[in-house]
């Protein structure tokens, strides 16, 4: 297997893709890229890549494809087929999977790369198009180690930071998903934060400068670091006082007419919590009913 890799091809120019692709391009590799509406594709030409027709042709001759797509559907359509990726790589070719997908679909991408006789390297990015232009991406990556190694000067050409998970494949999307949710997670207390305080006439910006320190207290990260430990004695704020916080929460919000549904999913979670005889744990305790509602011991 060769060690170096030059000739690539690139599937996929959206908001993100068609700056990750320019970056392959300036950092000197031989780019043939590929786009569903071709006239995606002319910026990238102009710039010195080759066009192709297909991803089959994307794909031929080349020693790695990357696929910058949109989910499951589209990654088995651009995939399989008589035009399809598996139709051009060559053995030991390598396609780099970079869309959210299901984790399933990881699996599967890797199992007919496997059959075929080629790679599949699930990589899903992490990163708004700015940082697709700045090349700031962060990489969850899975699969064969040697085989991600080989690719780390192709990812340097637009991630500051490739973080390896394992061999296996379905793990790396689960990561990306997990990232996400913590980002729409976010977005969703936020706006019940934003609602509650414009009925209840708090200054937006105070808000605004309240919500700045407590996500940069140390306290929050705190609990990154300790919820996984499961180490809840002696608490740091118990849980019996947090319950009680909560229903203040939700009857402040009434009073008002702003739905904390957040809150409301959080006091079910103390309330079972206090009924396993965990009031005097520290709040943050409630990490053992999402362990029990998940099914873990």
């Amino acid at each position: 297997m060769a060690n170096s890799i030059k000739q690539i091809g690139f599937i996929g120019l959206g908001r993100v893709g068609s700056p990750l692709a320019r970056n392959v391009l300036k950092a000197g590799f031989d780019l043939k890229v590929y786009n569903r509406s071709p006239e995606k594709m002319n910026p990238l030409l102009d710039a010195g890549a080759s066009g192709a027709i297909s991803p089959q042709d994307a794909s031929t001759d080349v020693d790695l494809v990357f696929s910058c797509l949109m989910d499951d559907q589209s990654m088995f359509d651009f995939t399989l087929g008589e035009e399809g990726i598996l139709a051009g790589l060559k053995p030991g070719g390598i396609h780099v999977g970079m869309a959210t997908i299901s984790p399933s679909c990881a699996t599967r991408m890797a199992e007919l790369h496997q059959d075929h006789g080629s790679i599949y390297i699930a990589c899903p990015v992490v990163g708004r198009p700015d940082s697709a232009e700045e090349g700031t991406m962060t990489l969850y990556v899975a699969g064969d180690k040697e085989v991600v190694d080989r690719c780390d000067q192709v990812f340097a050409s637009f991630a500051t930071n490739v973080i390896w998970v394992g061999e296996d494949h379905k793990v790396a999307n689960s990561v990306k998903l997990a990232n996400n949710f913590v980002v729409v997670a976010l977005i969703e207390l936020f706006s019940e934060v934003y609602a509650f305080a414009e009925k209840s006439n708090i200054d937006f910006d105070l808000m605004q400068k309240l919500l700045r320190i407590i996500l940069d207290h140390p306290a929050i990260h705190g609990y990154v670091e300790n919820i996984p430990t499961r180490n809840f004695v002696p608490p740091g704020f118990d849980l019996a006082s947090g319950f009680k916080d909560v229903q203040l929460m939700l009857q402040a919000s009434t009073d008002v007419s702003a739905p904390l549904p957040f809150a409301s999913v959080t006091r079910e979670k103390f309330l079972a919590a206090m009924a396993h005889g965990m009031e005097n744990h520290d709040w943050s305790a409630i990490y053992e009913i999402a362990r029990w509602n998940a099914g873990l011991d």
